[in-house]
């Protein structure tokens, strides 16, 4: 019998089943301890033959991992990105026109040719896909086999060597993904992939690029751990309303470009660190974590802060440089593709600043993306919708001779849109003679042909497309075409090709954005809206044809228009009324050179008469006539009738002249600012690494530990990065192990809170709500990123088939040539996304206020939980309520009812503040049995309400303690509430008892409930969260209705005293 070949890989004899492997991405990586014990999860499923899942934040390496196993064992890989329009037959494989029979022959999906060839096939991010559809494939993960229901019907059977590997980012802390379902998840082996702490990172950088110091490599490890703890914390980044992430992408990103260029470190950092984020409140905090850690490890001497100047500067050669860029022309074109020559170049360069004038305001960005693609990067360009981040790509790509490919993605596109399908045949035809033919999409197009690619609208496609882009953006640089393409072969993305992205910044968190896992495939930046007056009027001189000293007074007439009108914009004097902003950005301004240009084109505009005419005509079309308040919009015109008589008329006149000239003789002055005399302004590019010189770097001493449990001590180098930095971990250890978001565990953020409190002789919780936000903030945030995707419209896929459209099905069209179905071979499948899923719940919180519950951590636990619920709520904009209940006054008579939020949709600042101290204060009260109450709280639901949430939180003991639980239970006020319970339940009341205290009291009577001790009380915000999503989940229809009862009394007779919230 022979032996199977194996190989040794972490301990672990490997099966070898191929002498081929085909293509696989190069992979680098190097064995740490971390990645040892990753690859010791992972072997056992793999030499066993198991379906295995990998669960990890983006860039902890899921996809490497494999790759590097089967590159050593030569193994067959297959990748296919899995999103929410993913159906089966993209796996299974389709019919495809055969181009020599002009018929119709079978073409394996990735799925089915994997099995068929022994290959590994990488399911990545298969969480995204619809569980619906995931369940086609149930046979495979639990029996190893696939029956082709899209084909003949046929049963495939594995080749040995097949493996289904799927990953996903993990549901918890990362996007707030969705698991795969447990019907699904249960067949794999499922693995989490852990961290790497600070050591292995910088060992890591350390094995890869070598050249770089030690310390270098300790500092922007930090630097890259502390920015994404400060976002972790929202110390940064809070108000943007995205979701960042920094990892070992990031770092690698930013060794590569330093290992070359030692003396642009800080701008380096500027670029990766810096300009993701807008505002200047963020920019002085990531300036500030640069210092630090670049003193700590004494660069403070040899690293360059001031920015040079930028300059752009174009050699005969074929190299253009901005600044610290270095731009070669023959790494832009393929080999066989003539490189344009120096007289060519050198028309690109005109043309290019003909369209976009490279003013001192961009020169900075311009520099930072001019980096990026020299060193191969996604760029992915943001700004407001007041900025033009396209011009920035159209300047590089004409710089370059480029053609230059955009793809505008939108809402409701199929993937099939960008990347290709089955068409009905034009013309000739590819394939002569066939009525249906694959035809590339745009993207696909693009791609093969080696082009520049600008996607533009990432923020409106949504994940169902963007995420499909995973494989294309990160290492693999690949596109997997349908099966209907003919091809299993990976499309590959050309090495001059380079990919941009643009997305606008989203006004709300409601509205659709990019994934942080997909944006952390780019380099991002901000794109600055340009405002400072010499660069407008560049810009002015520019679309104007003029020469610098050419009509100043109507440059700078113009220039102080636009800058007038953009300040009182901002100020909203003008526009107060309207719920967004004007926005006048260059588009406007380009719009007002346009239409004094045409004016002056006509000799009989040119007099002292029309002058004033032309400019306000002007003016109108270009800014004023979108003003919608009349009186608002004369106040501008009369703005601008005050500057222009401020003006020397003659002067705007002999302007308007010389415009008129020039366009008459179709001149057009030209200044680049781009030097070509290459003997004075060239700099020669670097042709090999400049050394590090560390010489004259600070001392670096011991950093003195202050800190309660692990102070007093002095540590040395990058392990000390423990003590005020991370506020004590108490012996936690390293953040990424344990430690919680930034050194705690869990339960020690109460504990650090209770340092803040206020020592009271009152009921009151005693702490601010800026005090609660700066240690707590991070953890509502973390609920609500775990749990709000949870809350997303669903998606359903419905299959249409029509007699007209694009997309052609060819089992439709087999059919039909058949004889045997109607002419409606058309495919219409549509991605539906239900945005009035929602719509009829509400959420009715009632939280016991008697001073019995009041305890410290339990009432802490409840206001986070609280607050973390009311943000989901909020965002998804389903009506909720707070309302708090006892006895203040302690007279047996009265019920107190303090409603701290109103039941309905709204919430903001002022509510955030009122639910606060609602919640915060008055916990003096005595307890009331809650049966006295549920009649009443279920009246407060609104008739529209379809589905009735009612979330009690106490101890359920009524007004007096029992000696223990069984006692309790037999109470009279226990059955009473269960009573209320059951026949409130019969009504439709959907009813969540969350028990506080070591009795689960509440487990006995709700058919819902928590039960929170001394040992769980700190989860108590993640699980309220989460059971209220799964409970609108499981109850919640469009079609039933509700009914309730209203009532002033409760069944014991006592009346109540309701305070409504302010």
């Amino acid at each position: 019998m022979s032996i199977m070949p194996s190989i040794q890989i972490a301990g672990y004899n490997v099966p070898v089943f191929h002498d081929d492997p085909g293509w696989i991405p190069e992979t680098n990586i190097v064995l740490t301890p971390t990645t040892n014990a990753n690859l010791k999860k992972i072997l056992p499923a793999m030499v066993q033959n198991r379906p295995l899942l990998l669960v990890g934040d983006a860039g902890v390496g899921k996809n490497a991992l494999i790759y590097y196993i089967n590159s050593l064992r030569k193994h067959p890989t297959i990748r296919y990105s899995f999103n929410e329009d993913t159906l089966p037959e993209d796996l299974v494989g389709s019919y495809r026109l055969d181009p020599t029979t002009h018929g119709f022959v079978w073409s394996d999906g990735p799925l089915s040719q994997a099995m068929r060839q022994g290959s590994t096939f990488v399911a990545d991010e298969m969480n995204l896909a619809s569980p619906e559809v995931l369940k086609r494939f149930q046979s495979i993960f639990s029996e190893s086999y696939l029956e082709m229901l899209e084909g003949d019907a046929t049963r495939i059977d594995p080749s040995p060597g097949f493996q289904f590997v799927a990953t996903q980012n993990p549901a918890e802390g990362f996007e707030g993904r969705k698991n795969l379902p447990r019907e699904i998840q249960k067949y794999f082996v499922t693995v989490y992939l852990d961290p790497y702490p600070v050591t292995e990172l910088v060992e890591i950088l350390k094995g890869l690029f070598s050249d770089v110091p030690e310390d270098v490599l300790n500092t922007i490890v930090h630097i890259n751990r502390d920015v994404e703890d400060a976002v972790i914390r929202k110390k940064i980044g809070s108000r943007d309303l995205e979701r960042y992430h920094f990892n070992l992408r990031n770092l690698a990103r930013l060794t590569r470009r330093i290992e070359e260029q030692p003396q642009a470190l800080y701008q380096e950092l500027s670029d990766v660190y810096l300009k993701p984020f807008r505002t200047t409140e963020d920019h002085v905090e990531v300036k500030g974590i640069f210092d630090n850690r670049i003193k700590e490890f004494g660069l403070s001497g040899v690293v360059e802060r001031k920015h040079p100047a930028v300059e752009l500067a174009a050699n005969t050669d074929g190299r253009f440089s901005i600044g610290r860029a270095v731009l070669d022309l023959k790494e832009f074109h393929s080999e066989g593709s003539p490189v344009p020559d120096a007289a060519t170049f050198k028309s690109n360069l005109e043309k290019a600043t003909e369209g976009f004038v490279p003013v001192p305001a961009r020169a900075e960005i311009l520099e930072s993306i001019a980096r990026a693609i020299q060193f191969r990067e996604n760029v992915l360009l943001e700004g407001d919708s007041d900025v033009e981040p396209d011009e920035y790509v159209r300047f590089f790509a004409n710089a370059l001779g480029r053609d230059l490919h955009v793809v505008t993605l939108s809402r409701g596109m199929h993937t099939a849109d960008v990347m290709g399908g089955l068409k009905p045949a034009s013309g000739n035809g590819a394939s002569e003679g066939a009525a249906v033919d694959w035809v590339d999409g745009p993207l696909t197009r693009a791609v093969k042909n080696g082009e520049f690619i600008l996607i533009q609208g990432l923020e409106a496609a949504g994940p169902e497309l963007v995420e499909k882009l995973n494989m294309l953006m990160d290492d693999a640089r690949a596109l997997m075409l349908p099966p209907e393409s003919g091809s299993n072969e990976p499309v590959f993305l050309p090495p001059e090709s380079r990919i941009f992205g643009i997305k606008f910044f989203r006004s709300q968190r409601t509205s659709p954005t990019v994934s942080r896992a997909f944006r952390n495939r780019f380099t991002c930046y901000t794109i600055p809206a340009v405002e400072d007056p010499d660069s407008l009027r560049a810009i002015l001189r520019s679309h104007l044809g003029l020469d610098e000293e050419e009509a100043p007074e109507l440059v700078k007439l113009m220039q102080q228009f636009h800058t007038t009108l953009r300040e009182k914009a901002r100020k909203r004097e003008i526009g107060a009324a309207n719920l967004q902003p004007y926005r006048f950005g260059l588009t406007n301004l380009a719009r007002f050179t346009d239409s004094v240009g045409w004016a002056v084109a006509e000799p009989e505009n040119l007099t002292q008469g029309m002058l004033k005419d032309i400019v306000s005509e002007g003016a109108g079309i270009a800014y004023l006539h979108e003003i919608a308040d009349p009186v608002e919009r004369e106040k501008m015109f009369a703005l601008l009738d005050s500057l222009l008589d401020g003006q020397n008329p003659d002067a705007l006149l002999d302007g308007l002249k010389t415009i008129s000239k020039k366009k008459a003789l179709k001149e057009r002055t030209h200044k680049s600012k781009i030097w070509w005399d290459q003997d004075k302004h060239w700099r020669e590019a670097n042709t090999g690494k400049a050394k590090w010189n560390l010489d004259g770097r600070d001392l670096k001493e011991g950093i003195n530990i202050d800190t309660p449990e692990t102070g007093g001590q002095t540590k040395e180098g990058p392990d000390a990065w423990y003590g005020q930095d991370t506020q004590g971990n108490k012996g936690v250890g390293d953040p990424v192990h344990g430690g919680g978001a930034w050194g705690y565990r869990s339960e020690e953020l109460y504990q650090e809170f209770l340092k803040k409190r206020k020592i009271l002789w009152d009921y009151n919780i005693g702490v601010s709500l800026n005090d609660f936000k700066e240690v707590f903030g991070p953890e509502i945030d973390r609920v609500t990123v775990d749990l709000d995707r949870f809350m997303d419209p669903d998606i359903q896929i419905n299959r249409r088939y029509e007699s007209r459209g694009s997309r052609v099905d060819a089992r439709k069209y087999l059919s039909y040539l058949a004889g045997r179905s109607d002419g409606r071979i058309f495919d219409r499948t549509t991605i539906n996304i239900d945005e009035d899923r929602l719509k009829g719940v509400e959420v009715l919180f009632a939280l016991n206020k008697g001073r019995r519950i009041f305890n410290f951590e339990y009432s802490i636990a409840t206001l986070v939980a609280l607050m973390s619920s009311a943000e989901i709520l909020s965002n998804h904009r389903i009506p909720f309520g707070v309302i708090g209940y006892s006895d203040l006054k302690n007279s047996k008579v009265d019920i107190d009812m303090q409603w701290f939020k109103n039941l309905d949709p709204e919430y903001g600042p002022q509510y955030e503040s009122h639910l606060f101290t609602g919640i915060a204060q008055s916990w003096h009260g005595d307890t009331i049995p809650e049966s006295h109450i549920m009649e009443e709280l279920s009246s407060y639901f609104s008739s529209e309400a379809r589905t009735r949430i009612l979330v009690v939180l106490s101890d359920f003991r009524g007004s007096r303690g029992k000696v223990n639980m069984e006692a309790d239970l037999r109470s009279h006020e226990t059955k009473a509430l269960f009573s209320e319970v059951e026949k409130l339940k019969e009504r439709g009341l959907v009813m969540l008892g969350v028990g506080l205290g070591p009795r689960a009291i509440a487990d006995q009577i709700f058919p819902e409930s928590l039960s929170i001790a001394r040992e769980n009380y700190a989860n108590l915000p993640g699980l309220l969260a989460s059971s209220i999503t799964e409970m609108i989940h499981r109850y919640h229809s469009a079609t039933e209705g509700a009914q309730g009862s209203a009532s002033d009394q409760g069944n014991d007779g006592r009346s109540y005293r309701r305070e409504e919230a302010s």
